[in-house]
């Protein structure tokens, strides 16, 4: 049975060689570490928008896609959410840093700017699963419009 799995479709015995597989991994894993992805995330809580979409266009560049930079964005809005309807970290399940950056964040926006982008990022990425517009569009959309 375990000669089924290095068998190819015509019953031919293959040996497979991943070590070229485990280098490309590496050199993504590489790529990315360029990049601080919280720095995005500072700039959206911080609602700079100019510079949201500089580091939005250096996190594409480095390799990241926009599915990946989109969750790092609800991330934010949602702790940012959170912290507006909480008055410690003990209340939800956050650590304490992360609660501490997005409570001081939260002053930048009031609760229904926060409800509002939520609500668009979520039915944006609805949308874009459904092949109505894209992820990256969306991104954009919203980072200038903080």
């Amino acid at each position: 049975m375990d000669d089924f799995y290095h068998k190819n479709i015509f019953g031919e015995i293959v040996d497979l060689d991943f070590s070229a597989v485990d280098e490309q991994k590496d050199e993504i894993k590489t790529k990315h570490s360029d990049f601080n992805i919280f720095s995005l995330t500072d700039a959206v809580g911080a609602r700079n928008k100019k510079e949201a979409w500089v580091l939005y266009q250096k996190a594409l560049a480095s390799g990241m896609v926009a599915e990946e930079i989109f969750y790092r964005i609800v991330w934010i809005i949602k702790s940012m959410l959170i912290a507006s309807q909480t008055k410690s970290f003990e209340e939800t399940e956050m650590k304490e840093f992360p609660y501490q950056k997005a409570k001081g964040y939260a002053k930048n926006f009031s609760k229904e700017e926060l409800e509002d982008l939520s609500e668009k990022l979520v039915v944006g990425y609805h949308n874009a699963r459904r092949g109505v517009g894209e992820i990256d569009g969306l991104i954009e959309k919203t980072l200038l419009g903080l």
